[in-house]
C-alpha cells in the first residue's frame, strides 16, 4: 500500500515537472519573431520570378538538347563452346568439335550518350566516352529529331575515357563549348543524356567541387573530374554537363554509388581536356604524351617536415635506359621542380609531363641528401602499353615481392642508417612473401640475406634468388622497421 502511494507521488511530480518543461518551452517558443508577412502582390511577385527563372532553364534545357545524341552499341560476344561445367565429358569422354563451324556467338548491346560539337561538310564529330564506343562492332548514333545513322570511331583515349565519333549527315545542331577552368562549386549545372534509355533526359544541380581524383581500375589514368550532384545515371555516360550560358562544361563520365544508381555524386571530364584530347585524336587518331620514366609518390607532411621542403614528389622507381635515367635521376630522390614550375601535387605533375612537348629538353630540379641539382631530361613519346614498359623485377613473380635499392635518402627516412639490404616496396598478400612462415614480409621491410648470404644490392639480390629454389624454401633474414630481426622461409604454396 504504501509502495503503491509512494509510486503514484513519483508519477504525479514527473507529470509537474514535464508540465512545466513545455509551458516554458511554449513561451520561448511565442518569443520567437513571427515569420515575414507578405501581402499578395508581394507573392506574385516572388512566384513570378520563381516562374520565369524555371521558364528560362527550360528555354535553356531546349536550345542545347538537339546537340544531344543517343549511342547504341553492339558487340559480337564469342562464347568458348563449354563454357563452366559440363558433365558430359566426366560420363562419355570429350566432346568433338561440332562440324557446323565456330563457337558460338552473340550479340551484346550497349548505350551511352553524346554531344555534337562540331558540324561542317555533311560531316558531325561527336564527343563521348571511351567506355562508351571503344571496342564495338557496331556503333550507331540517334539524333534529337529521330535519325539513326551509322558511326564511325576516330579516336579513343582510355587514359582520360574520351572518344571521338563522325558520323554523315547535314542539318545538325552542334553545342557551345565553354571553359571548365573557371568553373566554381555552388554554380548551377545541367545533364542531358538518356540514363537507362530514357533519351533526352535533363536534371539540373549544382557543380560540387573541381580537381577530383578518384583511381578507379588498373593502369595510369589522367583525372581531373568536376564533381557534380545533378543526377546521372547509367546511360549518362557520355553526355554533356552544361552551365547557364548553355556551354558544355563538362563530359559525364561515372558516378559514385553502391546501389548501381544516382547517389548524389557524379562525375565529369573537364571540357577543357576533352577539347585536346579530341584535336589530338582527330589529327592522329591517338593521344600523344612525353614520356619521364619514373614511378612516383606524393610526399608525407612527417616526411616533407623532416626534409624542411614545402612541395615535392618521391622517386620509387626509375626505369633502365629511360630518359630519367639517362639524365641522372635515382630511386630515393625528391623531384623539386619540373620545367621551371613546382611540383605541390602528385597528379598536376603527372599532367605536367603528359602534356610537354616530346623531344624537349628540360631541367628538373632535385634534392638528394642535402644537394640540390639541377638535371636537364630529354622527353621521348609515352609507350602506348606501359604496362610493357615497366618491367617486373623476376622476383616479383617468383615471390610475390618487388625490391628496390636502399638509397642514404631512404635509409634515413625509414630508420635504416648504416644498413644494408634491399628495400620491399610492395607485397601480394596472397604470394610466397604474403604467406611467409613464421610471420609475413611487409611493405617497408628490409631484406638483408638470403640463404645466409649477404645482399647488398639489387644485383645481388636477384642472383641469390635465380639460385634459389621455391620448391624447397628460400631462408631470408628480414628488418623490420621497429629494429626487429628475424629469420622466415618462403615456399611455393
Amino acid at each position: 500500500m504504501v509502495r503503491s502511494r509512494l509510486s503514484a507521488f513519483i508519477c504525479l511530480l514527473m507529470g509537474v515537472v514535464v508540465g512545466l518543461g513545455i509551458s516554458t518551452s511554449l513561451d520561448w517558443v511565442g518569443q520567437l519573431p513571427a515569420a515575414p508577412q507578405m501581402d499578395p502582390k508581394e507573392v506574385d511577385k516572388e512566384l513570378g520570378a520563381l516562374e520565369r527563372q524555371s521558364r528560362a532553364l527550360a528555354a535553356l534545357a531546349a536550345r542545347v538538347k538537339p546537340a544531344v545524341v543517343t549511342i547504341y552499341t553492339m558487340k559480337i560476344v564469342r562464347m568458348s563452346e563449354q563454357p563452366g561445367f559440363d558433365p558430359f565429358p566426366f560420363f562419355f569422354g570429350p566432346r568433338r568439335r561440332s562440324p557446323l563451324g565456330p563457337p558460338e556467338e552473340f550479340r551484346r548491346g550497349g548505350q551511352g550518350s553524346g554531344v555534337l560539337v562540331r558540324a561542317e561538310k555533311g560531316k558531325g564529330i561527336i564527343l563521348t566516352n571511351s567506355h562508351v564506343a571503344s571496342g564495338q562492332d557496331e556503333l550507331k548514333v540517334k539524333l534529337s529529331d529521330g535519325r539513326v545513322l551509322d558511326a564511325t570511331l576516330r579516336g579513343s583515349d582510355p587514359k582520360t575515357d574520351i572518344a571521338v565519333l563522325e558520323i554523315q549527315a547535314s542539318k545538325l545542331s552542334v553545342a557551345r563549348l565553354g571553359n571548365s577552368a573557371i568553373v566554381q562549386p555552388g554554380e548551377t549545372c545541367m545533364a542531358i543524356g538518356s540514363p537507362f534509355g530514357l533519351e533526352q533526359t535533363v536534371t539540373i544541380g549544382h557543380i560540387s567541387a573541381k580537381g577530383r581524383q578518384v583511381s578507379r581500375g588498373a593502369g595510369v589514368r589522367y583525372e581531373n573530374y568536376i564533381q557534380t550532384d545533378a543526377a546521372i545515371n547509367p546511360g549518362n555516360s557520355g553526355g554533356p554537363l552544361i552551365n547557364l550560358r548553355g556551354e558544355v562544361i563538362g563530359i559525364n563520365t561515372m558516378i559514385f554509388t553502391r546501389s548501381g544508381s544516382f547517389s548524389g555524386i557524379g562525375l565529369a571530364i573537364p571540357i577543357n581536356m576533352a577539347k585536346g584530347i579530341m584535336d589530338e585524336l582527330i589529327e592522329k587518331g591517338k593521344v600523344t604524351r612525353a614520356w619521364l620514366g619514373i614511378e612516383f609518390a606524393p610526399l608525407a607532411p612527417e616526411v616533407m617536415a623532416a626534409l624542411k621542403v614545402k612541395h615535392g614528389v618521391q622517386v620509387s622507381k626509375v626505369l633502365e635506359g629511360d630518359p630519367a635515367d639517362k639524365a641522372g635521376i635515382r630511386a630515393g630522390d625528391i623531384l623539386l621542380e619540373f620545367d621551371g614550375k613546382k611540383i605541390t601535387d602528385s597528379e598536376k605533375f603527372r599532367y605536367l609531363v603528359a602534356e610537354s612537348k616530346v623531344g624537349a629538353t628540360v631541367p628538373v630540379k632535385v634534392l638528394r641528401g642535402d644537394k640540390t641539382l639541377t638535371l636537364k631530361v630529354l622527353l621521348t613519346e609515352q609507350p602506348d602499353d606501359l604496362a610493357a614498359a615497366r618491367p617486373r623485377d623476376p622476383a616479383s613473380g617468383k615471390l610475390g615481392l618487388t625490391v628496390q635499392e636502399l638509397t642514404p635518402e631512404l635509409a634515413e627516412q625509414l630508420g635504416y642508417q648504416g644498413e644494408k639490404g634491399v628495400l620491399v616496396t610492395r607485397v601480394e598478400p596472397r604470394g610466397p612473401a604474403g604467406r611467409a612462415a613464421p610471420a609475413p614480409i611487409q611493405r617497408g621491410d628490409l631484406i638483408q640475406e638470403v640463404h645466409r648470404k649477404p645482399v647488398a644490392s639489387l644485383a645481388q639480390f636477384r642472383r641469390a634468388i635465380a639460385q634459389a629454389d621455391l620448391q624447397q624454401g628460400i631462408l631470408m633474414l628480414v628488418r623490420s622497421r621497429d629494429g626487429t630481426r628475424r629469420f622466415v622461409v618462403l615456399k611455393q604454396q
